[in-house]
Parts: structure tokens; C-alpha cells; sequence
């Protein structure tokens, strides 16, 4: 798909606010709020916009305790990946090359908490290893910048 200048600069308005207003959104990139409402849509269609969520302090909810778990794992992690859906806690899933398997990003009450999810971890058929490392402070969180391409 082919975004132009206007494509990306909604993208990035929208990554730091995405309840702004298509009139506002139209003033910043020129057009009339139609023309933005149907970029919108393309992009969606397109799969460049996945999904409309919200920003969710979580530690307020009570999840404060964030880690990144790594496994190595005797098993392809696309047989795995049923096990781990049924997890709630897991935030993300990412296969990677080198040493291990996957890294996970959890989230989770408490350190007591973190225990029983290792452990719940190591109890899935295949998972030969985990190694858990907390999050003290997340330093940055946001969204990539974008970037238009040069005309």
C-alpha cells in the first residue's frame, strides 16, 4: 500500500491521541473531514490501522508487577502457542532467534503472582526453561515515530 505525506501524519497524530476529532484531524492535514473519514477506513481496510484501543493504566487496575519471561523450549513455538493463549497474563509473545525460544512480556499483580505463572510456565509440555527478569521502571513507552517517505 502506498501512504502518502497526509497517510502518515494522521497515522502519527492519531498513535499520540486517537479520540481526536475528524474536523481536527482534517485541519491538520488539509482536507475535509470526509476525505480524512475515508483515509481512515483505507487504512483499516488496508491493515495499517489494526485496531482502535485505549491506553489503560494498568498498574492502577492492580497489575503492577511487569517482566519479560524468556523460553527455551523443546518444541516449535507454533505448537506452544495454543498453551499460551490461554494465558491472560501475557501481554505479548515474541519468537526469536539465539539462545531462546520466545520472550514474553507479563503482567501480573504481584511477585507471588509471577511465581505461579513461572511455574505454570514450566508445566506446558515442551518448555524445557524459563528466565524471568522484573521490570523496576519502564524509562520510555510510546509509539513509534513515523516518518513519510521523501517525495
Amino acid at each position: 500500500m502506498d501512504l502518502d505525506r497526509k497517510d502518515f501524519a494522521l497515522l502519527d497524530a492519531l498513535q499520540q491521541n486517537a479520540s481526536q476529532r475528524l474536523e481536527d484531524l482534517a485541519r491538520l492535514v488539509k482536507l475535509a473531514p470526509s476525505s480524512v473519514h475515508e483515509r481512515l477506513r483505507r487504512l483499516e481496510r488496508e491493515r495499517v490501522i489494526r485496531r482502535w484501543t485505549v491506553d489503560v493504566d494498568v498498574a492502577a487496575l492492580g497489575l503492577g508487577v511487569v517482566a519479560f519471561v524468556g523460553i527455551r523450549a523443546t518444541r516449535p513455538c507454533s505448537e506452544l502457542l495454543d498453551s499460551m493463549r490461554k494465558i491472560p497474563s501475557i501481554e505479548e509473545l515474541h519468537s526469536v532467534a539465539g539462545g531462546l525460544s520466545m520472550i514474553l512480556k507479563v503482567r501480573v499483580a504481584n511477585t507471588a503472582a509471577l511465581l505461579g505463572l513461572s511455574e505454570q510456565l514450566r508445566q506446558i509440555p515442551g518448555i524445557e526453561q524459563t528466565e524471568t527478569t522484573i521490570v523496576l521502571k519502564t524509562q520510555i513507552d510510546r509509539p513509534i515515530a513515523l516518518q513519510a517517505p521523501a517525495s
